[in-house]
């Protein structure tokens, strides 16, 4: 490379650190760019596959980041260069913790940390301590994240860049916080944004002001808590921010959720769970959620709340399953690995030993990568035969559970010459059984030739004589889970060697059978409760319904009626647009029920109730408030003809005649209006002057209609 294309390299490659963390998408580009100016390198390469690596632990693809941080450490350790290695273990740890393999994590940034103790490089020191406070921050260790604070500002931290320090500032602030000490938080947030703004690092500024207005909603100063947020969603870079930005609104909607502002709180949630750049599902994202059902169940929104919980559930069940993806795609990453490994080690040893010890072992790897994500008992057998046929001279395998239960051997799964046999029990008191034998004694069992004869049963194909079995028993947490047995024709064809490949792969099979016990029993489990759940959530439906609604017309009660008139009210408050409130009581309902009975009085109701839910515009109302009351909510009319012709057409639908077993029943009714704004601005006072009107009515015994007034006008 010429000195102007190692300049442009070095440049794309600064470039791509700089943005990295806001935007994954772009710093690929610019590595991209990097790429083409490239000569044939292993340090240009260890380079590219280093920010590739952080790249991809920004854009959250944890196991991409790992297989380019291998690549860059094969590089690295053939250069010998601990500032390479130490920058590249951090970054293998940190996507380790990003996976939740914290064990994994912790081995690596104390890798990177002895590494910077051996060259005394005061900034790797720094970095990987500050890496090992987060991991204990991040798994509720407070205790060690106090330690390790204290022993990196106990450092010269003259070599250590603004940018560690200014992180370093940020998590002593949260763990002031974590113990109420919100003076000393506040003082560890300012100094966190002193940094953030020295060296215009917007992503650490925006944390750093998330922190201090939680700690001010914590003290309880929420005007200022307020303030701190909205300007934080004002930062020229926020819209870079993805998942911090949507802690920002988690944090306002609980400020708001605190001053008794549930709806601002709901629309601020719904704000952040729109912004771009979140995953496509994170635990964030169920924290978002979780709050706005909250938020929307204190702002009596109760069907959206329980649409938002189910969302919750939906989303939990998806995390569960990217991680269970994720552990199994780490696994066989793993056991690829350790095949490359392998390989390269039989290509330096060529003898005879070791080639067989690596075909050992490339066959327990496989089995145990095949197996990692296999959790069906059938699943499990048929990836058994098929690894085991291929290297040995068998034509029957089979797979058996230990059921001390009910004393006796299990098999699940029998597989002979390819085709599936149907399972059995063997019990314990029929001794000559080999298995049985292998099963209570513990011990692998071979038996071949003549040794056969006594005490075998024939399973499978009779016209394949086994001369060769072997049994050799699933161990797991010290005790005996299972059996796995081969059969072959060919005589004495399972010996040391072959006993001794299915002992080394009997624990990763025993482990396989766990889970898929497990798993059964979880899916059993989850069933049973995933049944219960929804029997619950149905009664809950019922009881809400009951609470809401009328027993006899299925309308709305008069609890259902607050909640409407007041979601009406505030709608009114925000676009200025009225609505009426019609009082309707029946006229000559008693003599129904004196004359034909309570049962058909019960039916006009019905009826009636039915013809004025027909009748009504999606955006109305109606519910039952009395024994043959009803009030209908009406939307606002542009005139008072078109609001009489609409309360007349009501009118009418009542008074047609009914026909209630095979009799023609006709009831009327007198009908109060009163109009919000006019004659009321809450429920009471609009049923009071809607009621005074339809009584004006009533008293003159002859149905119709009537509008309340604050003056007298004139009566229709």
């Amino acid at each position: 490379m010429t000195a102007e294309q190692t300049g442009a390299f070095d440049a794309y490659l600064e470039q791509a650190w700089r943005v990295m963390l806001s935007d994954a998408e772009s710093a690929f580009s610019l590595l991209d760019q990097a790429r083409l100016l490239k000569e044939p390198s292993a340090q240009r390469d260890c380079q590219l596959c280093f920010h590739e690596g952080w790249a991809f632990n920004f854009l959250g693809d944890h196991l991409q980041a790992l297989k380019r941080f291998s690549e860059a450490m094969t590089l690295a350790d053939h250069s010998k260069d601990p500032e390479e290695i130490w920058r590249i273990h951090n970054g293998m740890g940190m996507a380790y913790q990003g996976m939740g393999q914290y064990g994994e994590a912790l081995h690596h940034y104390r890798q990177s940390l002895d590494i910077s103790r051996s060259v005394a490089n005061m900034n790797g020191l720094f970095a990987s301590q500050l890496n090992l406070a987060l991991l204990h921050y991040e798994i509720d260790d407070l205790v060690s994240v106090e330690d390790l604070l204290n022993q990196m500002l106990g450092l010269d931290t003259t070599e250590v860049t603004s940018e560690n320090l200014g992180e370093a500032a940020l998590l002593q602030a949260h763990l002031h916080g974590r113990h109420s000490r919100f003076q000393e938080a506040l003082l560890g947030c300012r100094s966190a944004l002193e940094y953030a703004r020295q060296l215009n690092f917007g992503h650490l500024e925006i944390q750093a002001l998330i922190a201090v207005a939680r700690c001010q909603r914590l003290q309880n100063r929420l005007v200022e808590a307020e303030t701190t947020l909205l300007v934080t969603i004002d930062h020229p870079e926020f819209d870079k921010e993805g998942v911090t930005g949507l802690y920002a609104y988690i944090e306002l909607a609980k400020v708001l959720a605190s001053t008794g502002h549930f709806s601002r709180a709901v629309h601020a949630l719904r704000q952040g769970l729109r912004r771009e750049g979140l995953p496509e599902f994170s635990l964030i994202q169920q924290r978002a959620l979780e709050t706005l059902a909250v938020c929307l169940e204190r702002a009596r929104k109760y069907r959206a709340a329980h649409i938002v919980l189910r969302l919750t559930l939906d989303l939990e069940r998806k995390l569960q399953q990217r991680d269970v993806h994720r552990q199994i795609e780490l696994r066989q990453y793993e056991a690829k690995m350790e095949d490359e490994r392998v390989a390269r080690q039989i290509a330096q040893h060529e003898n005879r030993q070791l080639k067989t010890a690596q075909s050992r072992l490339q066959l327990i790897n496989e089995l145990a990568r095949q197996l990692a994500s296999s959790l069906q008992m059938d699943d499990i057998g048929q990836k058994l035969y098929d690894i085991v046929r291929e290297r040995l001279d068998v034509h029957f395998v089979s797979l058996a559970l230990n059921r001390p239960d009910v004393e006796a051997v299990e098999y699940v799964m029998i597989i002979d010459d390819g085709e599936r046999i149907p399972g059995f029990s063997i019990p314990y008191s029929f001794d000559q059984s080999r298995a049985v034998q292998a099963i209570r004694s513990g011990e692998p069992l071979l038996a071949s030739g003549e040794r056969l004869q006594a005490g075998s049963m024939r399973v499978g194909d009779y016209r394949k004589v086994p001369l060769s079995q072997l049994f050799v028993p699933l161990i797991h947490n010290r005790a005996v889970i299972g059996m796995v047995s081969l059969q072959s024709s060919v005589a004495e064809r399972f010996g040391p060697d072959e006993l001794e490949l299915l002992s080394s792969l009997a624990p990763f099979i025993a482990i396989t059978l766990s889970n898929a016990l497990s798993h059964q029993q979880l899916y059993e489990v989850n069933s049973a409760l995933s049944h219960e759940k929804t029997q619950i959530e149905a009664a809950q439906q019922r009881i809400e319904y009951m609470a809401n609604h009328d027993t006899l017309t299925r309308l709305p009660n008069r609890r259902l009626l607050v909640d409407f008139v007041d979601d009406r009210i505030a709608l009114a408050g925000e676009t200025g647009r009225a609505f009426y409130l019609v009082y309707i009581d029946l006229d000559g309902f008693k003599p129904v029920n004196d004359r034909h009975g309570h049962r058909v009085g019960d039916t006009v109701l019905t009826a009636l109730a039915g013809r004025l839910s027909d009748a009504l515009r999606k955006t109305d109302f109606a519910a039952r408030v009395g024994g043959d009351e009803f009030v209908i909510i009406v939307d606002d009319f542009d005139n008072e003809p078109a609001i009489h012709a609409f309360i007349t057409r009501m009118l009418s639908v009542i008074e047609k005649p009914l026909i209630i077993y095979n009799e023609q029943i006709a009831v009327s009714a007198s009908i109060g209006v009163a109009r919000y704004g006019s004659h009321g601005r809450d429920l009471d006072t609009l049923m009071h002057h809607a009621d005074q009107a339809m009584y004006g009515i009533k008293r003159s015994g002859k149905g119709g209609i009537a509008y309340a007034e604050q003056h007298p006008r004139t009566l229709f």
